[in-house]
């Protein structure tokens, strides 16, 4: 019994180290245990909870080991409770610190997310910043200016993103509320400057009549320096009246005044002298007319107006010292009008802002012509979009401007024989040949279209004899050999005088046409009227206009002043 007793006192001994070991492994995963649970967070309090429960339950089973010394046979379940409890609090102890570990791992994430976040709105607010303090003003800038870039995105990689079409929603709504608004206020401010430019215009033409009875009441030699000072104001109030015609024009405006048919060659005498210092700068016209070739009511004076326009721009645009030449010649679509200056000349850009302006094509803001505006071009633009010319410039051979006015045979009509050109006009450069090669080209059966059939000549009425439109100078010849064509008449190589008219003779050499013969004509038939009137002759009539053309020229250059540098004229 003794040796049972010893042997069970040794087996409780034994199994009390081995529960001692056990034990203090279990401290030192509970110390372990409880260093886990110091770093877990809030999260993880029940599970700290429930590993203070286990320690308290090994320490419970410390004190049953100890009961167990005395009572061995309850030691050994109190052992293997202890160490069950002990495997549950290490299962519990992994768990714990795999759930620590996962709330690590998320509170990462977590801090990474809002790391990314707070760089996507530090990008977003730069972003934002650029938008306001760059890409919005340059937009502006563009839409004043279109040579001004607009810059994009300062950080590409946000391209195609939110922030991206949120601000290029953002630039398209500002790009389009500024122009209906610039489009808004200068349709206000053209039809503004289009009531004060009629206005001025309209107080310019009295003054004119007013001008013009002042040079009648006081033509006298005795008036001679009043009539001088008269006739400078009177220049003044010509370019007054350009300039305002201009302005309102290139904001809408009609020419202002109505002409009656006119010959070509009239009109480009009278643009001629709507230029300051015509006769000194301006070399011409040149007559290449072959025919008495006219503009209708409709169109007379905007064509006064665009070659007095390019008349003026080319003569400030040249020094002083050069001259500028003006030609009308006649072509297959109607008549030009040629100007050649020697001045500075266009650069590329220059030339294609003129093309822009002068056809017609393209809508022009005031804003885009400059500070002070320049209409000039604008005006022309206007003038050829509404009456089917065609201006075109480039450079010419004397290394300054060519600008040529295209009038379509639609604007041209023939003047009646009974009228012709004012003693200012220019004769003709070359004698009139009634067969043209023009004319040979053409076919001899060539159908007249219904839109410029000849119309009938009407009689001029005695005693006030007027004008009256004939048929369009595009009107085909039906016998190439004679040069009679329709709304022509035969007597139009006969009212020329000898030498010039009259049909080629027999075939020449190769088949090409013979040269004229002289031909004797017919005397023209004098008009009928009073015989008691007497009528002034083409003579008498030429020496008045000169002597008073002589007059104003004298007064005019007496009354400009040495500097007349317009900041408003050119183009």
């Amino acid at each position: 019994m003794a040796g049972v007793v010893a042997i069970a006192l040794a087996a409780v001994l034994i199994y009390r180290n081995r529960v001692g070991r056990e034990l203090a492994q279990t401290r030192a995963q509970l110390t372990e245990t409880r260093r886990a649970h110091e770093r877990l967070s809030r999260e993880g309090s029940q599970w700290e909870q429930r590993l203070r429960q286990a320690e308290h339950q090994a320490r419970e089973a410390e004190h049953q080991i100890r009961e167990a010394e005395q009572k061995a046979r309850e030691a050994e379940q109190k052992a293997r409770e202890a160490e069950h409890q002990a495997r549950e609090a290490e299962h519990q102890a992994r768990e714990s610190e795999r759930q620590a570990r996962e709330i690590e791992r998320q509170a990462r994430e977590a801090v990474e997310e809002a790391r990314e976040l707070r760089a996507q709105q530090d990008l977003a607010r730069a972003e934002t910043d650029h938008l306001l303090t760059t890409r919005i003003p340059a937009l502006v800038s563009h839409l004043r200016a279109s040579h001004v870039t607009v810059p994009g995105l300062q950080n590409a990689r946000l391209a195609g993103t939110d922030i991206d079409r949120q601000h290029l929603a953002v630039l398209d709504a500002i790009s389009s509320a500024v122009r209906e608004e610039s489009v808004r206020i200068d349709e206000a401010a053209q039809a503004i400057v289009r009531g004060a430019m009629s206005r001025v215009q309209t107080q310019a033409l009295r003054a004119q009549d007013l001008l013009s009875s002042v040079q009648q009441r006081y033509s006298g030699d005795e008036h001679t320096d009043l009539l001088r000072e008269v006739l400078g104001l009177d220049m003044f109030n010509e370019l007054i009246i350009r300039r305002a015609q201009a302005t309102g024009i290139a904001c809408g405006a009609t020419a202002g005044l109505s002409r009656d048919d006119t010959y070509l060659v009239d009109l480009v005498v009278g643009a001629i002298a709507r230029v300051e210092n015509f006769d000194q700068r301006i070399d011409g016209p040149a007559n290449h007319l072959r025919r008495r070739v006219g503009v209708a009511a409709r169109a007379a004076e905007p064509i006064l107006f665009v070659t007095s326009e390019l008349l003026a721009n080319a003569v400030h645009h040249s020094h002083g010292t050069l001259k500028v030449t003006i030609a009308v010649h006649e072509t297959n679509t109607g008549a030009a009008i040629v100007i050649d200056d020697a001045g500075v000349g266009l650069n590329e850009e220059q030339y294609a802002r003129a093309g822009r302006l002068l056809s017609g094509r393209h809508s022009v803001r005031l804003v885009d012509l400059g500070n002070p505006p320049h209409t000039g071009w604008a005006a022309i633009g206007r003038q050829v979009a509404q009456y089917g010319m065609q201006v075109t410039v480039k450079k010419s051979a004397y290394g300054g401007v060519q600008a040529v006015v295209s009038v379509p045979a639609g604007l041209l009509v023939e003047m009646p024989e009974n009228t012709r050109p004012s003693v200012l006009a220019p004769e003709p450069v070359r004698a009139v040949i009634a067969t043209s090669p023009y004319q040979q080209r053409l076919p001899e059966a060539a159908p007249v279209p219904a839109a410029i059939a000849p119309r009938p000549m009407r009689a001029p009425e005695p005693p006030e004899p007027r004008p009256v439109r004939t048929a369009s100078l595009t009107d085909a010849p039906t016998d190439p050999g004679t040069g009679t064509g329709p709304g022509m008449g035969s007597g139009m190589g006969s009212g020329m005088g000898p030498g010039m008219g009259g049909a080629p003779s027999d075939t020449g050499i190769d088949g090409l046409p013979g040269l004229p013969q002289r031909r004797r004509q017919t005397p023209r038939r004098a008009p009928t009227g009073s015989a008691t009137t007497p009528l002034t002759t083409p003579e008498e009539a030429q020496k008045r206009w000169g002597d008073f053309q002589t007059g104003a020229e004298a007064g005019r250059r007496e009354a400009l002043p040495s500097q007349h540098d317009d900041a408003t004229e050119g183009n």
